[in-house]
């Protein structure tokens, strides 16, 4: 009795093992075609095979689930159907979802979703996951280590709400997953299923899952037995658009610029066959792509702004090499590190855009290998000289979840004027080994080579573990001054960073009920100028206070012990800071509420010292959701500099921030983003009509207005109207 005790308290509370004898689920075929509508009313979904046997995940793993799940799957030859009932007795009204924009947090929202491995390799997944009004969340992943979490399929869901449950079915085309070629023979796909009910933050799965990890670590996904798909089919997808644009730009009250524009294109996606799909795009067009927002940068490194053009977020993680900064609540520093990031196509080195004539993508994945080509032509401006881009990726699986790669990318710009342009080659290997489902080491070593100038070199090493208990990691990296990848990011160049840190997730028995997670932190992170050996920056970062309540709101305390030694002047925040020595202490306090309830608040306070002055900040956004059709969240972010830099300045720095979103379901809304920059005097209107009016086929009405008030108020803005169809052949 003991012993069992013994192993139950193991398997509740500790990374558990893959299952050897894997759980089981058939599919039935079916010979009609089904209804979407949510309501699964059909005869044949009473003959369907289901799953019942959910498992709590989280906030107890490995107890029964409060709140019950059934799961069916039916197909015939051109879909596979997936039809979820989620009891819950809340009432058809008070299910948690905040707004309708696609690809939402998941973990503020009741949530359904299912992972599909195809290739039965215990690595590759595909999500499609909906929430109680059918928006939809899917992405792509690899080893749960690489996502595409901006990959849009081409699928559809619809849902039903009542007293007793909500429910969601769910069509997707055999053309949209990829898969073995084995026509005409029954097939086994790994398969997994999970649920959030929000209202009591529940996660649980099908089958069990440790709670480090989650639905999309296939090795422990059950299987999906004697499925007869279909043999593949010319599989084509052909996007046009129209484009009519208006921009014109004002210096004062007098127009210097005014351009109309009619701009035709469009994107061909073509899957080859199960492995292989080429995706071409003709006079390429983001005028749909959200905005980017705006942040106070405090520190002397270049800021990330994430990917948001749809063309280039899909296979994203493919062509991903390097080490992203784990989180660990600090943000004053950074290691990242990317060999290839394509927000360097498309744009100058100020940030305006260019327009991309043509491009090409050939991605290949089997259960034992992944390749990729990328082609990409760009036009010039004024001081930019038009260009050819080129990516080439190959990634090779080593047994079950080990993998070895390397990237290749090449710029060569057009010849002006007689004069050649420049020319920049990156080559990286880099590799991923999984020792166990809790220890894993990532590797990259990368070199640049330009026209002129001396081959620079970066590398970098991290060991990550993470079980329920502990995070923990030790990451070595070294990027050399003469390291320059054109078609890349570097936050940092010419340093060697040495980052240790560790994160504990305690919950003991005795914490209070109200509280799921104590999770207090260390890391110690150096850098040193990777020429002279000399150490530039030292941050001890500790984390006494991290506490996630049972609702989901989180209240933490971190402490930064900074020492810098700043081997040149910089100017943050328009305020010049002389070469020297600083050491200082900073605090981040931060506090949020439940944020999937229609109400909620988040707080963070940045307090402390800062160089030879000081600079406090305190940034509050307030969440409103009456119901999912309307939301609105203002963010105000108030800071003060006192007595810094050179002539001891002290200045007050704003940023204000309102998103909105109208919708009159998942497919028809109206967003807003305004944004109000004291620190650049800037402000910036984005807002977008959108009106899906069949899946992937979009209708687009965007308007953007940004004005600068520094010395002569310029103003531009934009007026675009945009249709595309999307046709399967």
């Amino acid at each position: 009795m003991i012993l069992l005790l013994a192993d139950r308290y193991a398997f509740c509370q500790e990374i558990f093992p893959p299952d050897v004898v894997k759980k089981k689920l058939e599919a039935t075929r079916i010979e009609g075609s089904l209804n979407i509508d949510g309501r699964l009313d059909e005869p044949e979904w009473m003959s369907a095979g289901s799953v019942r046997d959910f498992i709590q995940t989280d906030p107890h793993q490995g107890d029964p689930v409060k709140r019950r799940t059934v799961v069916k799957l039916l197909y015939n030859k051109d879909y596979l159907y997936v039809g979820a009932i989620c009891y819950d007795t809340i009432g058809r009204y008070k299910y948690r979802v905040l707004n309708f924009q696609r690809d939402y947090a998941a973990g503020n929202a009741d949530f359904f979703a299912f992972a599909i491995d195809g290739y039965n390799d215990e690595r590759n997944a595909v999500m499609f996951g909906m929430n109680p009004y059918g928006v939809q969340r899917d992405l792509l992943s690899f080893d749960d280590n690489y996502y595409d979490a901006d990959w849009d399929g081409l699928w559809l869901v619809r849902t039903q709400r009542t007293d007793t449950a909500w429910i969601a079915e769910v069509a997707v085309p055999w053309k949209t997953l990829r898969y073995k070629n084995k026509a005409d023979s029954l097939q086994t796909w790994g398969i997994s299923f999970g649920r959030i009910a929000r209202t009591s933050n529940e996660f649980s799965n099908w089958p069990a899952f440790p709670r480090a990890y989650g639905g999309l670590r296939m090795a422990y996904a059950g299987k999906l037995i004697n499925l007869q798909a279909p043999r593949p089919s010319t599989n084509i997808r052909v996007q046009p658009y129209m484009l009519y644009g208006y921009n014109q730009t004002r210096e004062g009250v007098k127009s210097i610029y005014s351009k109309t524009t009619v701009k035709p294109g469009g994107d061909v996606k073509w899957a080859i066959n199960p492995n292989t799909l080429l995706d071409l795009t003709f006079n390429t067009d983001f005028a749909q792509a959200d905005a980017d927002r705006q942040v106070n940068n405090i520190n002397r490194f270049s800021v990330f702004f994430p990917e948001k053009r749809q063309f280039f977020l899909e296979n994203a993680g493919l062509f991903t090499v390097g080490l992203d900064p784990l989180s660990n609540g600090q943000t004053d520093y950074s290691t990242r590190i990317q060999p290839f990031f394509s927000r360097a196509i498309g744009l100058d080195p100020v940030g305006n855009p260019l327009n991309i004539d043509a491009g090409a993508r050939l991605v290949y994945r089997s259960d034992k290998s992944s390749a990729g080509g990328l082609f990409i032509r760009q036009e010039g401006n004024g001081n930019t000289n038009p260009a050819n881009f080129a990516v080439g990726r190959y990634s090779r699986n080593l047994g079950k979840q080990n993998r070895i790669g390397a990237l290749l990318s090449y710029k060569a710009e057009d010849t002006r004027g007689g004069i050649s342009g420049a020319r920049n080659f990156t080559g990286t290997i880099d590799g991923f080994f999984r020792f166990n489902q809790s220890l894993s080491w990532s590797c990259m070593a990368s070199t640049t080579a330009e026209r002129q100038g001396r081959p620079g070199y970066s590398a970098s090493s991290q060991l990550l573990y993470n079980s329920n208990k502990w995070i923990a990691w030790w990451t070595q990296s070294i990027v050399t001054d003469t390291y320059h990848p054109a078609m890349g990011f570097v936050a940092r160049g010419n340093t060697l960073v040495t980052d240790p840190g560790v994160i504990l997730q305690e919950r003991g028995k005795w914490l209070p009920a109200f509280i799921r997670t104590y999770s207090p932190g260390f890391s110690y992170t150096m850098y040193h100028n990777a020429t002279t050996l000399q150490l530039t920056d030292r941050y001890i970062n500790f984390t006494p206070l991290w506490f996630q309540f049972q609702n989901g709101g989180v209240i933490s305390w971190y402490m930064i012990f900074t020492r810098q030694h700043l081997e040149s002047a910089f100017t943050p925040l328009g305020v010049p800071i002389e070469k020297g020595d600083y050491n200082y202490v900073r605090h981040k306090i931060s506090v949020s509420s439940d944020q999937s309830k229609k109400i909620s608040v988040a707080l963070t306070a940045n307090l402390g010292q800062y160089y030879n002055g000081s600079y406090h900040s305190l940034t509050g956004t307030f969440s409103f959701a009456p119901s999912p059709y309307i939301f609105i969240s203002p963010t105000v972010e108030i800071g003060r500099l006192e007595k810094v830099g050179v002539n001891s300045i002290s200045k007050d720095v704003t940023l204000y921030t309102v998103e909105g979103r109208l919708a009159v379901n998942p497919r028809l809304q109206l967003s807003c983003l305004f944004q109000r920059s004291g620190a650049t005097n800037t402000i910036s209107w984005n807002t977008r009509f959108s009106w899906e009016f069949k899946p992937l086929s979009y209708f687009y009405i965007v308007f953007n207005n940004n004005s600068s008030s520094q010395g002569i108020k310029t103003v531009d803005r934009q007026m675009i109207t945009k249709i595309s169809y999307l046709k399967q052949l």
